[in-house]
């Protein structure tokens, strides 16, 4: 009769081996299971983006112009910056948001003409829209009981080129935003055929990352304003510089805290400075002077900011969506804002 043989087990040493490759082969596909997860959320930024461009192509079809970038207009002698319902906003019917367009009263200013200002069509405001939100961003509400609203107001990721983002033939002005130099400002009431650098070559909205941080907080110094803080309040003063030397504090509504709204704490942006530029904060100014050129609830330098990699997405006038590079010539990536700046590109050859 054979003698049963001992049942031999693993020893420490192989164990700790099998161990160690098991780390190994997770440390090696991890990030590319996390690549590949970027890049479809990249893919649905893209989409969300062109799904803007056809409907503002849309709405041009229907209406003979293209949505303004927001409506500013005086009613009944109070500043136009009562009334900016967005170019979102002007767009959810061609996005088959039809429910959410029906909840919104454009017959009304978007801000009440009386104190507390409140924020007209609540229902609207807190209606969350899954594509006016990149799933690279957090997604997350950042900003809840303000303007007579109760609760999370519904924010957005996409914002449409008022251009470069200073008066034409004068510099270090920031421009108005009632003559800016984009497809999308104030009043607006641009065509495709106004669009003389031509389409493919005119940027029409790209995305910008959602505010955080407290409320007021003061900051010690330049360096800590980062793209995560929402705009600084620089005053009344309409120059570049002040702008750039603002007080630096979180304003008290976090940048892209509603959808509906198109100023540039929202819905409209410009190309002042590079995407994603880390060197310099996003300001806003509040302009309610008798000058109805510059009377806006708030416009400054706010450039295209994402949490992709290396760039941003941005829609063409034409539908198309391209990524874009951190590292674009600023010439280049402002030239890329203007509807009729008629720049030429060289090339390298």
């Amino acid at each position: 009769m054979r003698a049963k043989q001992p049942w031999r087990g693993f020893t420490l040493v192989e164990l700790l081996v099998v161990i160690a490759i098991i780390g190994i082969l997770v440390g090696l596909l991890l990030p590319a299971v996390q690549a590949a997860r970027e890049a479809a959320r990249r893919m649905q930024c893209q989409n969300n983006l062109k799904q803007l461009s056809l409907a503002s192509h849309n709405h041009e079809a229907a209406m003979k112009v293209l949505p303004a970038a927001y409506r500013a207009q005086s009613i009944g002698g109070a500043p136009g910056y009562f009334d900016l319902w967005g170019t979102l906003a002007l767009l959810t019917p061609y996005l088959e948001q039809s429910n959410v367009y029906n909840a919104i009263d454009l017959r009304q200013t978007m801000y009440q003409l009386v104190p507390p200002y409140g924020i007209q069509s609540p229902l609207a405001v807190q209606t969350r829209v899954p594509s006016f939100l990149c799933p690279s961003d957090k997604g997350e509400a950042v900003c809840r009981d303000v303007y007579g609203i109760v609760g999370d107001l519904a924010p957005t990721n996409y914002s449409f080129c008022m251009g470069t983002g200073t008066t034409r033939g004068r510099t270090g002005w920031l421009g108005s935003p009632w003559d800016a130099d984009g497809t999308f400002y104030a009043q607006s009431r641009t065509r495709i055929t106004d669009i003389h650098d031509g389409s493919s070559n005119t940027i029409a909205a790209s995305e910008r990352i959602l505010g955080e941080g407290p409320e007021s907080t003061v900051l010690s110094n330049r360096s800590e304003l980062r793209p995560q803080t929402m705009y600084v309040n620089p005053g009344a003063e309409t120059s570049v510089a002040n702008c750039q030397s603002s007080l630096r504090v979180n304003f008290n509504q976090r940048r892209m805290y509603t959808w509906v709204a198109g100023e540039p704490r929202c819905t409209s942006y410009n190309h002042f400075y590079s995407p994603n530029d880390r060197n310099n904060a996003d300001c806003v100014a509040n302009f309610t002077g008798s000058d109805p050129l510059t009377r806006s609830s708030a416009h400054g330098l706010s450039t295209a900011r994402s949490r992709h990699t290396s760039g941003v997405n941005a829609s063409y006038c034409d539908g198309s969506v391209r990524m874009v590079s951190d590292s674009i010539e600023l010439a280049v990536w402002q030239s890329l804002a203007t509807r009729s700046g008629g720049e030429v590109i060289q090339s390298d050859n």
